[in-house]
């Protein structure tokens, strides 16, 4: 790498040369920084999804590697702010680094948010803020499946079992979209008859994913996630959503 030189002489009319470090270099360094943070987060993730039979005590050690390494990518973060602050002062940036380091930034704050929604996700299974046991439905995802004319919709649906986690839950769940076809009120269920029911079986959380496809003329305007249980005990609970703008 080549090292600029500034001449300049001081009054005595003594010459004094000095090294300037490149800004490309400080800008390379915080780039491998931001990688490995994000490569590290990944397995975090990976980690957590293989560990649903684990007991509590794994979930705790689970929730503390991710507030530390959310603290971890915080500070990261925070520096690459304070890095990039200083380069618009100074102006000593070509544009292509400029841009290669926000980028960088917003590698790092979209880390920070898959962290803190993988945190709330562990912590609403072991100790939720209501302190309420039982059978919740955690989230429910829809999105396009490809263009808005195909009307098919891919979803996934995540059901957690909170603080008390001594059985496991069996049963079914089902979701009911409801809507207008042909300028009349009605209601499509998922998964059809012709089609594998979705059946629970877990201890700590149960994800489920599919493909919804939809008439041509069926107008959606709500969801609702139906789950009917065997064990422990009989039990039935209905969760409904507006159909999201898609």
């Amino acid at each position: 790498m080549k090292l600029k030189r500034i001449f300049s002489r001081h009054k005595t009319g003594e010459l004094v040369i000095k090294r300037r470090i490149s800004p490309r270099l400080k800008l390379l360094v915080v780039s491998v920084g931001v990688m490995l943070a994000i490569i590290a987060g990944g397995a975090l993730y990976n980690y957590g999804l293989s560990t649903a039979g684990v007991d509590s005590f794994a979930f705790f050690q689970r929730q503390s590697a991710l507030r530390d390494e959310m603290r971890r990518v915080s500070d990261e973060n925070r520096e690459l702010r304070e890095t990039l602050a200083r380069a618009q002062r100074t102006l000593q940036m070509d544009q292509v680094a400029y841009q290669e380091l926000d980028r960088s930034l917003k590698a790092s704050a979209k880390e920070i948010n898959k962290l803190r929604e993988e945190l709330s996700f562990y912590r609403n299974i072991i100790s939720p803020e209501n302190k309420v046991a039982g059978l919740k439905v955690d989230r429910l995802h829809i999105e396009r499946t490809g263009k808005p004319g195909d009307n098919a919709y891919r979803y996934k649906l995540v059901l957690i079992q909170s603080l008390k986690h001594d059985h496991t839950i069996y049963g079914r769940v089902r979701l009911e979209v409801n809507g207008a076809r042909d300028g009349k009120d009605a209601v499509l269920s998922f998964p059809g008859s012709n089609e594998k029911s979705l059946s629970l079986n877990f201890k700590y959380f149960q994800e489920f994913e599919g493909v919804m496809t939809l008439p041509s003329n069926f107008q959606p305007a709500g969801i609702k996630v139906s789950i009917a249980t065997t064990s422990p005990s009989a039990q039935t609970l209905e969760q409904n959503y507006a159909w999201p703008k898609l």
